[in-house]
């Protein structure tokens, strides 16, 4: 979280603890050919890992997120097209709308990226060229400070922004033989988007939800949620 919204959190009276549930690690791989008509970036971490000596410039370029464009557009490189929905039900949705015949599409992603994108392009007869380029992992010692947290402090409220990072936090639940008092009723669970939320609710309910799915947006609905519990205080 940027230090100027922590401020923000901190001028309400709220502590910020930041546990990674995921870290992304490099993942090994081979170049992939220059013949290819589109390039997907579908996060941030996927411009971060890019070799971009691969990149086609004749291609056009995709981008899912206000931060994945913004992380492109500062590296000089500019986005032919930005889906609304910021997730990859959304993305194909919209791009498939937009090209009329057979498109060739480089993917680069992660380990742990969902299939959406590569079966709905391929069902449409597309071909869909993949490369894993980065992992997440959750680290040990992570896992450690997160048992720590929720051994010793009150936790009121959780943002997650990946169904891993929820997968992360799950499993270290599920490590304790008994939770704190209260734990799950005193807790405010925040999703990034509809896809995060969809895999949190199989297990818990989420309670917020930004409109646009980003982070800027996902602080700012978590905010307005702060005050009005503050106001209701009053």
């Amino acid at each position: 979280m940027p230090i100027d919204i922590q401020h923000v959190f901190a001028e309400k009276g709220v502590e910020v603890i930041t546990i990674p549930m995921n870290r992304t690690v490099f993942q090994p791989h081979k170049s992939l050919e220059h013949e290819y008509d589109w390039i997907f970036f579908t996060s941030v971490n996927a411009v971060k890992y890019f070799d971009f000596t691969q990149l086609n410039q004749q291609a056009k370029i995709l981008a899912i997120g206000n931060q994945t464009t913004k992380t492109l557009q500062e590296l000089g490189y500019s986005v032919d097209f930005q889906p609304k929905e910021g997730f990859s039900e959304g993305l194909v949705e919209e791009w498939l709308r937009l090209v009329g015949a057979k498109q060739r599409v480089f993917w680069p992603h992660s380990f742990q990226a969902r299939r959406v994108i590569y079966n709905a392009l391929a069902r449409q007869g597309h071909v869909v060229l993949e490369q894993v380029i980065y992992r997440n992992e959750f680290f040990p010692e992570d896992q450690a400070r997160l048992q720590k947290l929720i051994m010793n402090e009150t936790i009121d409220y959780v943002l997650f922004a990946s169904p891993s990072a929820w997968t992360s936090f799950s499993k270290t639940i599920r490590t304790f033989k008994q939770l704190p008092e209260n734990f799950w009723s005193q807790l405010t669970i925040a999703a990034i988007g509809p896809v995060t939320a969809r895999v949190i609710e199989k297990e818990q309910h989420v309670a917020i939800q930004p409109d646009i799915y980003d982070m800027p947006h996902l602080y700012e609905r978590l905010l307005m949620e702060i005050d009005q519990e503050n106001d209701g205080s009053l």
